[in-house]
């Protein structure tokens, strides 16, 4: 018989070993154990463009109900929605395995849809809650960049207290192309969709909560057929929306702070946030004062058309003596034109032009320049962005520029928070030469 040379005979024993070892050792890495035993339930979530048959939107998306129901983003699937004779949805998993999606539902204030599978898969994951204790992890699964299925560990940080739609914060990366996968517990279960990311690995999920609801309103037909009327069920969610936030906003005791020769609102929600510095240089002519507050909410509609944030500002610029009245109000009346960034929120075709009325009225014992501008959405006719401005003037090389911009709401919030905004504008206490009704 022939005989192997120790040091071969030792290695083979080693490599046999070490295949014994793989196969009978439990898995012990928690990431691991969660991707193998509910990754089959993850998919990429294509919009194809029909003529050029090419992906023009890819994400994530997560089987939760055994006949074939996906969760997603809406931002996912809105150019299907919005121009659906125009793409088609598909799915992907990474085994290889492709088919049709139809839209069930969609919840946009959320960032939500719900699409249906033509061929659905054996896998499906529970939904679970959002309301965990701080600190425990969370695995967000997705496909970022289109390279490849990925599992990230992170931490849950509760529910955003700074906004009129609940988050849940997430420190994890969450990349591009993992907007609509699921983030699980370590039991597997569904805490929160994929949304968005703020880097650094600061990233928020829609909490599992508006999914489970939306659901069940798909299965009693409560949301009828979503894309035969999807632009009627879509304004009734924005509507139903900014009429709950304007609404929260007015019932609040309004905080008032100095600004330049007046007291205006300071934070008035908790869901705004505010910041303030200087807009002059020192070689400039004159000083230039701002202060801003705005929500941090935008609700996605489509490329380049989104809604929903409430924004408040004020500028108070006062002249150098270098500077001769005529030059200063010729500045003033550029500033007090020019047109709230707040507003490159549409596209052309999303919104007809501002319709404006302008005239002076009395505030704080002070003249102003007031003009209250409102522009309708096309597809969403209940809807409208609003826009007020308002100039102090008589004053000399002086002035004080108030403006207030909504997005999205109805003409009756518009001018509910147009006149609240003005009567909170009050002179100083105890300045008798300023007092009055505004």
């Amino acid at each position: 018989m022939r005989c192997l040379p120790a040091a071969l005979l030792l290695a083979l024993l080693l490599c046999v070993q070490s295949a014994q070892a793989e196969t009978i050792a439990p898995i012990s890495d928690e990431a691991q154990r969660l991707y193998q035993t509910h990754g089959d339930a993850v998919y990429q979530v294509q919009v194809i463009d029909i003529a050029s048959d090419k992906k023009t939107s890819i994400g994530s998306g997560f089987q939760f109900t055994a006949d074939g129901l996906i969760a997603t983003n809406y931002h996912v699937v809105a150019e299907a929605v919005q121009r659906g004779g125009n793409n088609r949805i598909e799915y992907l998993h990474d085994r290889g395995e492709k088919g049709a999606l139809t839209v069930i539902a969609a919840d946009v204030t959320h960032d939500l849809a719900i699409v249906k599978m033509d061929r659905p898969g054996k896998t499906f994951l529970n939904l679970g809650t959002s309301k965990l204790p701080k600190g425990v992890k969370l695995f967000s699964l997705g496909n970022p960049h289109d390279i490849g299925f990925t599992i990230i560990e992170g931490t849950y940080n509760g529910l955003s207290k700074d906004s009129f739609v609940e988050k849940i914060h997430f420190s994890g990366s969450i990349n591009p192309g993992m907007s609509g996968g699921p983030a699980i517990t370590h039991a597997g279960d569904v805490a929160g969709i994929n949304v968005a990311t703020a880097g650094n690995q600061i990233s928020f999920l829609v909490p599992v909560e508006p999914l489970r609801n939306l659901s069940q309103k798909a299965a009693s037909g409560k949301t009828g057929n979503f894309m035969g009327a999807a632009d009627k069920n879509i304004e009734k969610q924005l509507l139903d929306m900014q009429e709950k936030n304007v609404s929260d906003l007015l019932k609040k005791d309004w905080e008032s702070v100095p600004f330049g020769p007046v007291m205006v609102p300071g934070r008035t929600h908790e869901a705004l946030k505010c910041w303030g510095g200087v807009n002059h240089k020192e070689k400039d002519p004159y000083q230039f004062f701002f202060s801003v507050c705005a929500s941090q909410d935008r609700v996605f509609l489509d490329e380049d058309f989104d809604t929903g944030s409430i924004l408040y500002r004020y500028d108070y610029i006062t002249a150098k003596d270098n500077l001769d009245l005529s030059r200063f109000y010729d500045f003033y009346e550029q500033q007090y034109m020019e047109p709230a960034s707040d507003y490159q929120n549409v596209k052309e075709g999303d919104a007809g032009n501002f319709d404006c009325n302008s005239r002076f009225v009395d505030l704080a014992g002070l003249r102003w320049k007031s003009s209250l501008c409102v522009r309708q959405y096309k597809k969403y006719p209940a809807l409208y962005d609003m826009h007020l401005a308002m100039a102090m003037v008589g004053e000399g090389k002086k002035g004080l520029i108030a403006t207030l911009a909504a997005q999205g709401v109805s003409q009756k919030s518009a001018l509910a928070l147009a006149e609240r905004f003005m009567s909170e504008i009050k002179a100083p206490s105890g300045d008798k030469k300023r007092g009055g009704k505004p």
